[in-house]
């Protein structure tokens, strides 16, 4: 059977990552203050580990580490490549380096060289890694930032059970969470705080938690699986009753975990109350999983055998036919078609191509027409291709015209809607694992029935064809290629509609309904007769030789051809009247006037029909609509004699006729062509020129649009670098102002308890001017505060304090010793007389930088001696 290995079932729960849920945080420009928020709304104990990558500037240290533990009480650590490779642990959050990617593989986080382009998506590859590690486990967050890096990520993570956020309009900048929520992927929109309080929700529920895996059998009989089937069953006419169990369970829980909804009868009745929800679980089981040329290295082997030998031997008219099921939003059906572009090119096959793309998914289907696609695949498809085969739009990238041209897109059952048939290649990747046993072994004889003989069948890695070997044989066992065996389908092959009624053609339009028939006008329908019976038979023609109506009976002149159905007059004409009324309809155009072909031959029964041929232009109202009047105009019919002629005349007769009838087609036939050169001539020449032009001017334009397109890349991912550099400067400005007020704080504290002080202090700087003085200093010694501040000691008073035993200490003994205590100085002041003080002085250091102060402290101990 094909593999039933729920393991290996795309959205399956890891067996190697750890058993509690983690949390991938990506942020970009403007993203370090949500972060913030984040981690400060978030309580210590929710059992999660959080994993942040941020886009850093490589090269240059990174305080984001330091930054985030001042916002949570969480052990905060950047991961070092000298600690080697850290395994997450809960309630810790992990912060990436600057230079360097990051993924988690069996729960342990790996650093890589980082991928130096401006396409660089660091956020995507760890969010690829996490959903391929933890399954349902894993929670992408997607917060402030520029250009579209997280959104691919969190599509894998939504597909593989997780659940996905993004930051609202509260985004500085807004292109990172837009981008996601665009996609459909994202599942709650909400500001950091927000975004808190349902991952400490989510942390509580059971379907975070690692439970031991069930069989198909036990995760089937749970209750109220059944009827929740049903009731999707009702709405959308598609029965899940034989998907996988696991992921139904998965998928249904997942919508619980949303809804906040603890038990399966308490969704049943949501999905009854909730009509909107039935469409959302819906599309959630139909989970869309897809990328532009997914397994490069399978699309390899297709143009190198696959298309080559389909394309052996095979004509113009028969066109390439793929088959695309489960087609999703048309990335592989896309893909094939520019994979099959290449190879024809290469090979000079101008063979066409068709592709039918089919999904049960309406939306997905949708968007596969509509052909747009996130600027974010320019990841996946190589700058040739993005030149060749899309055209740039403000939203994204629209795939060309002439490459939606060839694929059909459509939704299609494959177990209720007849298939197609007469297919040189299916391609059915990732739909088998989803299904159970009894639907895998009813639609791989389908695709067998819809294979050419010879035909190819591609399928996804973790698939085979599994009991029925007899219907295929391997081509390439590595990359799940298989060729049609031949003879017939099995016999129990069958399609049944979804309601089990008889089968539908989904490509047959409605029944035609009858009309009435309309009542004849006499005087219109006697006109018919006379011309039916005196007019001669004759066409209207438009202006490209298109019939526009038949006028009297042309059966004689005028017959279908084998192919694709024509109303084109030169695909019509019998045998014999091409080259004549060709030339006659040329004439008529270029002369603008009657013209008449005369002794023009159809060969008929038993001889042929001489006929002139009379063309005649027409003109509408409208200047720009022209056509001709074609009439046909029988002059005789010549029969052969059964038996050889023997007279001479007669044979000679008849040969002369014969080369004046050839003679006439031959100038015809001459002229016809000499004016088609002429004008194939003329035509070509303006082509040249017009493509020259076109040319030169696309290469400039290429040229342009290169370098252009270069320099916004570099530009964006200078701007996030220095929006990054930026927000982290800004941060440091706001622990530099902290700083600085509790320097301002403390020096004010400082001086109001220097002015407390009750006996005399004078401050110094490191030139001896006074800094400030206590009120006792001003008030003992009588010196003015306003002529005190910002002079020196030894001009205070008049030179009075040009003390030299004072100059000694300040300038001889402090210097060596930083500290003095009890230095007695004797001076005579003016108006105090003979004093003896008592000085103390120490000399203070600021650091690197500011200069040191003196504190000269004054005890006047003169009364005290006497």
């Amino acid at each position: 059977e094909p593999s039933d290995d729920p393991a290996l079932e795309e959205g399956a729960t890891a067996t190697s990552g750890p058993a509690f849920p983690v949390v991938g945080v990506g942020a970009s420009a403007g993203g370090l203050e949500a972060l913030q928020q984040l981690l400060r709304a978030l309580s210590v104990d929710t059992g999660m580990a959080f994993v942040v990558v941020q886009h850093l500037s490589p090269g240059r240290k990174s305080g984001l580490s330091e930054i985030l533990a001042r916002a949570t009480k969480m052990k905060v650590c950047e991961v070092d490549e000298a600690c080697g490779e850290p395994e997450v642990e809960p309630d810790h959050v992990y912060v990436i380096p600057p230079g360097r990617d990051m993924i988690i593989e069996g729960g342990k986080l790996r650093l890589l060289p980082q991928e130096r382009s401006a396409q660089h998506r660091g956020i995507d590859q760890f969010f690829r890694s996490l959903a391929g590690d933890c399954g349902h486990q894993a929670i992408g967050v997607v917060l402030s930032g520029a250009m579209t890096d997280g959104t691919l990520g969190l599509e894998e993570i939504k597909a593989g059970g997780g659940i996905t956020f993004a930051q609202d309009e509260s985004a500085q900048h807004d292109s990172m969470p837009r981008s996601a929520v665009a996609s459909g992927c994202v599942d709650f929109v909400l500001p950091p705080e927000k975004i808190a309080a349902e991952l400490v929700r989510i942390s509580r529920h059971p379907y975070v938690a690692r439970e031991p895996q069930k069989s198909e059998a036990e995760v089937a009989e749970a209750p109220g699986h059944a009827r929740i089937a049903e009731i999707v069953h009702r709405a959308t006419g598609v029965d899940f009753t034989h998907y996988k169990a696991n992921t139904l369970h998965r998928r249904i829980t997942r919508r619980m975990v949303l809804h906040k909804l603890e038990t399966l009868k308490d969704y049943e009745a949501h999905l009854e109350r909730v009509p909107e929800e039935v469409e959302a679980l819906f599309q959630d089981i139909l989970i869309n999983v897809t990328s532009f040329f997914r397994d490069p290295a399978a699309f390899e082997v297709l143009t190198r055998t696959v298309f080559p030998g389909l394309l052996a031997g095979r004509s113009r008219q028969e066109p390439l036919r793929i088959w695309t099921l489960g087609c999703s939003t048309g990335e592989e059906a896309y893909s094939l078609a520019m994979a099959y572009t290449e190879c024809a090119e290469a090979a000079g096959s101008d063979v066409p191509l068709q592709i039918f793309a089919t999904d049960l998914n309406h939306v997905g289907v949708g968007k596969a027409r509509a052909g747009l696609y996130a600027k974010s695949i320019a990841h996946e498809v190589s700058p040739v291709r993005l030149r060749r085969f899309f055209v740039e739009e403000d939203d994204g990238y629209r795939i060309s015209k002439s490459l939606r041209e060839r694929c059909i897109f459509s939704r299609h059952n494959v177990l209720a809607d007849p298939p197609f048939s007469r297919v040189d290649l299916i391609s059915c990747r990732n739909l088998l694992i989803y299904l159970e046993p009894v639907l895998q072994r009813q639609i791989l004889p389908l695709l067998h029935y819809a294979l050419k003989p010879g035909g190819c069948l591609w399928l996804g890695s973790s698939e085979t064809v599994g009991s029925s070997r007899a219907l295929f044989e391997v081509a390439d066992a590595r990359h799940k290629i298989f060729t049609r065996q031949p003879g017939a389908s099995p016999p129990g092959t069958r399609f049944r509609s979804g309601d089990g009624a008889a089968p539908r053609d989904p490509f047959r339009g409605p029944a035609p309904v009858p009309r009435e028939k309309p009542r004849a006008d006499l005087p219109r329908e006697a006109e018919r007769i006379l011309l039916a019976k005196y007019a001669p038979p004759g066409v209207v023609i438009s202006a490209g030789m298109d019939i526009i109506q038949f006028r009297g009976d042309t059966g004689a002149y005028l017959a279908p051809a084998a192919g694709v159905a024509s109303l084109h007059l030169l695909k019509m004409l019998r045998e014999g009247l091409l080259v004549g009324v060709r030339a006659a309809i040329l004439r008529a155009g270029e002369e603008g006037r009657a013209v008449r072909e005369e002794r023009l031959r159809v060969p008929c029964e038993g001889g042929h029909r001489e006929l002139a041929v009379e063309v005649v232009p027409l003109q509408s109202g409208a200047p720009s609509e022209t056509g001709f009047l074609v009439l046909f105009e029988e002059a005789r019919v010549v029969r052969e004699e059964a038996a050889a002629e023997t007279d001479d005349s007669r044979e000679t007769k008849v040969r002369n006729e014969e080369f004046i009838h050839l003679t006439q087609e031959l100038a015809a036939t001459r002229e016809y062509l000499q004016a088609l050169i002429e004008q194939q001539e003329a035509a070509n020449e303006e082509l040249q020129s017009a493509n020259e032009e076109a040319q030169s001017a696309n290469e400039e334009m290429q040229s342009v649009n290169e370098e252009l397109e270069t320099s916004k890349e570099e530009i964006q991912s200078s701007n996030e670098e220095l929006a990054t550099v930026n927000e982290e400067l800004g941060n440091r400005n706001l622990d530099l102002h902290r700083l600085n007020d509790e320097v301002r704080h403390s020096r004010d504290y400082a001086e109001s308890i220097v002015a407390s002080v009750p006996g005399p202090l004078v401050i110094l700087d490191a030139r001896l001017r006074v800094r400030t003085a206590t009120p006792a200093f001003y008030e003992h010694f009588g010196v003015i505060p306003a002529e005190t501040e910002g002079r020196y000691i030894y001009d205070l008073g008049n030179d009075q304090w040009d003390i030299p035993a004072l100059r000694t200490l300040l300038e001889e003994v402090l210097p060596a010793k930083l500290e003095i205590e009890d230095y007695e100085v004797r001076h005579t002041f003016e108006r105090l007389g003979r004093r003896i003080m008592l000085l103390n002085a120490r000399l203070l250091t600021q650091g690197i930088g500011p200069e040191p102060l003196i504190i000269l402290s004054i005890t006047d101990i003169t009364e005290r001696t006497r």
